[in-house]
């Protein structure tokens, strides 16, 4: 572990570390020596890896927290549980996520999984955690995407969780989209309200060897030869993790907000991928999604 002051110690969430990008995002992040609030949904699994940072870090200042992220509520309860805890958070590494089968499946809650934990719940989760980020000094919100969200193909935007339009890549790409166009929101609006303290930035990992993969197998047997041809350009987990390390703590990203990064460089995006317009229709639509989970949450930014 390395030596730090205690002023230059940050308190670091980060969702879906029990494994992949997640664990090794963790691990990096409790090298440099900072307090790491691991998430996971599986007890044993969690605790595992928090065990095996700490091992292999040093640092003892790792916890764990267990949530089910792909419901709303849970992802409420979650969220007091965090403000509960710690008196507030210098980073959130929103790095959970999903990806699901052939057949349209839906949360307890009636959401599309896809949609419900790749776009719903870090739109949630970074609202109400927005009061103990602006607690910080200097802040950062840092959102897992993918190079995925050219695949989805079309914005669907008057049917997003796909009841009419659902395949398996369009849900995918569509809901790493959507994401990002989230975070440019929060970009925006943090701005419009005079929050100069949080910065919001998305990245992606890259081609990286995660559970999603495997996931992608079981539920769609038919995308084993396409991940084998793929293979050769699937680096591992802990190289995914470079560019959410780099974003979190780097002190050259210190101040920047509102961008996409990859490899650790700003992303060329194609201005097509842009849309003001659909930005603020996927905004509306997780805002009246999460409207009960949102009651009674004083916001430092516009919610409407």
């Amino acid at each position: 572990m390395n030596d730090m002051n205690a002023s230059a110690r940050k308190i670091i969430l980060v969702t879906g570390a029990s494994g992949g990008i997640g664990k090794q995002t963790a691990l990096a992040l409790a090298q440099q020596g900072h307090t790491i609030v691991m998430h996971g949904r599986n007890p044993d699994k969690t605790r595992a890896a928090r065990d095996w940072i700490v091992e292999r870090s040093g640092n003892p200042d790792v916890h764990a927290h267990i949530a089910d992220l792909s419901l709303m509520a849970s992802v409420r309860d979650f969220a007091e549980e965090i403000a509960g805890t710690y008196d507030h958070l210098d980073v959130l590494v929103n790095n959970a996520g999903g990806q699901f089968g052939s057949a349209r499946e839906v949360t307890a809650e009636g959401h599309e999984k896809t949609f419900a934990i790749n776009t719903l719940q870090p739109f949630l989760l970074t609202s109400l955690l927005l009061p103990m980020l602006e607690r910080s000094d200097s802040a950062r919100i840092v959102t897992v995407a993918s190079e995925s969200y050219r695949q989805g193909g079309r914005p669907i935007l008057d049917d997003i969780e796909l009841e009419r339009h659902y395949s398996m890549v369009r849900a995918y790409g569509l809901s790493k989209l959507y994401v990002w166009w989230l975070m440019r929101q929060f970009d925006e609006r943090l701005k419009a309200s005079g929050v100069r303290n949080i910065a919001v930035n998305t990245v992606e990992p890259g081609s990286a060897a995660t559970s999603l993969q495997r996931e992608s197998i079981r539920t769609a047997p038919w995308m084993l030869p396409l991940l084998i041809l793929w293979l050769p350009f699937i680096r591992s987990a802990a190289h995914g993790a470079r560019t959410s390390v780099f974003m979190a703590t780097d002190p050259s990203v210190e101040g920047v907000s509102g961008g996409f990064y990859g490899n650790r460089r700003p992303k060329h995006i194609n201005p097509k991928w842009i849309s003001p317009e659909g930005e603020r229709r996927v905004w509306e639509y997780c805002s009246k999604a999460c409207a009960e989970q949102l009651s009674g949450f004083a916001s430092p930014i516009d919610m409407v």
